[in-house]
């Protein structure tokens, strides 16, 4: 990470903070056109005073929640480009946080690139960042579209704290059993979900999507 020069913070931080809200204001319109979000994130990480990783994750999420444009038709798909840049050129304006690391998780959905899921919750324990719910949730959705539904339940049952799974995580991989016509097994999760009781009790949403998927079975 670059040294912050002393007395330059002040300009320098100001004059990030104007590229940052620059790019989601192109975001924000519809008008973000990858070829110009390259241009000033360039400018970005030529910066010699970090910013903040709240700012940078507000231009993720903007981009991850972004519909499809004339300008750029996939929004999370250049979230991960432009964090793939700075990695690449190894000059961390900012030092990523959890939220990062769970947008793109996220954004690999999004993208339909699923595969980089994994790849980006590696890091993120390579950093020893502790992942929270939503980065496991976000993890067992890129997991479920890859096929690799055993692999989230493991997952969910030995490397998540046990009182950390909640009914998004176990909906999560319940869905994904139902979809590739396993509902006998997501009905064993929803089972498991009951007896751990509070905090982990399936709503109306979790044994709906186990009775339809016995539905779907039997059709």
């Amino acid at each position: 990470m670059p040294r912050v020069r002393p007395g330059s913070s002040g300009t320098v931080s100001s004059h990030a903070n104007q590229l940052l809200n620059k790019l989601k204001d192109h975001v924000g319109s519809g008008t973000l056109q990858p070829e110009r979000a390259h241009q000033l994130f360039d400018k970005l990480l030529r910066q010699a005073v970090p910013i903040s990783a709240c700012a940078l994750n507000g231009l993720f999420a903007a981009l991850a929640r972004a519909l499809p444009s004339a300008a750029c038709t996939d929004g999370p798909a250049l979230a991960i480009a432009l964090f793939n840049r700075m990695a690449r050129e190894g000059r961390w304006v900012i030092a990523p946080n959890m939220y990062t690391y769970t947008i793109l998780i996220d954004c690999s959905c999004r993208s339909r690139r699923p595969d980089l899921g994994p790849a980006f919750f590696g890091r993120l324990l390579k950093t020893g960042i502790t992942a929270d719910v939503c980065t496991f949730s976000s993890l067992f959705k890129c997991l479920c579209d890859m096929k690799r539904i055993d692999e989230a339940v493991g997952v969910l049952l030995h490397r998540m704290p046990g009182d950390m799974p909640d009914v998004i995580s176990y909906s999560t991989i319940l869905k994904g059993f139902c979809n590739e016509g396993r509902s006998q097994l997501a009905l064993d999760l929803l089972q498991m979900m009951v007896k751990k009781g509070a905090g982990h009790s399936p709503d109306v949403v979790s044994y709906n999507m186990v009775i339809n998927g016995f539905f779907k079975e039997v059709k």
